[in-house]
């Protein structure tokens, strides 16, 4: 990736909108951007379409928790035309990926140039509008008396999208254990759907390779602590 690339993604990093109660914060922000159609790396299975003059910046985002599990990972992508301008948007919902804004879709419109997109609380996939989560059984009880969960091992970090064939990360039971205990005891909390704006200016930004190769340390580090932080 070019100095101009990290430009570009720096210049069209997304607004985001979190629950005012969220207890994860964003770690870390990864960016691909593609002049043309290509594979994902960080979203397995996806292939990004690039129309002929567009753009398309790929943004991935690291929590080192959802409230249900360790390991966090969203995707936001924003298609730029041929003036430098968001034409489109989407986000991704728990592996799938869904519309912000274009394509018929005029929600929140872009602010400077950065499209908007609201963060379910607790769980981080991404929406046009808050009030949609309320469409998403459980969505409230997931971050609370349905929260906790084990370390996990998501793609593109399990075996089966590697090309060692070996996970990037091996959980123990007991990190598991101590993931449920923490999410339970230090990050459950009741969601109020009140949202506030977070242009996300202060969260490193760095390319998908650089971010990639970090990930299983981070994870291995908050292994490492969890025991100690909850004895």
């Amino acid at each position: 990736m070019s100095q101009n690339d990290y430009q570009e993604a720096l210049n069209f990093l997304p607004i985001l909108h979190f629950d005012r109660r969220e207890t994860i914060p964003l770690r870390a922000i990864g960016y691909t951007v593609f002049h043309e159609t290509s594979p994902s790396i960080s979203f397995p299975g996806r292939k990004v379409q690039v129309r002929e003059g567009e753009t398309a910046i790929e943004y991935a985002y690291y929590w080192d928790y959802d409230i249900q599990h360790m390991y966090d990972l969203e995707h936001i992508w924003v298609w730029l035309d041929e003036g430098h301008h968001p034409v489109r948007a989407q986000g991704s919902f728990h592996g799938k990926y869904l519309n912000l804004f274009g394509e018929g879709l005029e929600m929140l419109q872009p602010d400077g140039g950065h499209i908007h997109a609201f963060c379910q609380p607790g769980k981080h996939a991404f929406l046009p509008s808050g009030d949609l989560f309320c469409l998403v059984p459980g969505w409230f009880e997931s971050c609370n008396t349905e929260s906790g969960g084990p370390v996990l091992l998501g793609s593109p970090f399990s075996a089966a999208h590697r090309e060692d064939a070996r996970d990037a990360f091996r959980p123990t039971a007991e990190d598991h254990l101590h993931s449920i205990g923490y999410i339970r005891s230090h990050l459950a909390f009741e969601p109020s759907l009140s949202f506030r704006e977070d242009s996300c200016s202060e969260v490193p930004l760095m390319t998908w390779a650089e971010l990639q190769e970090r990930i299983p340390s981070w994870i291995f580090d908050e292994c490492r602590r969890l025991p100690e932080s909850m004895a």
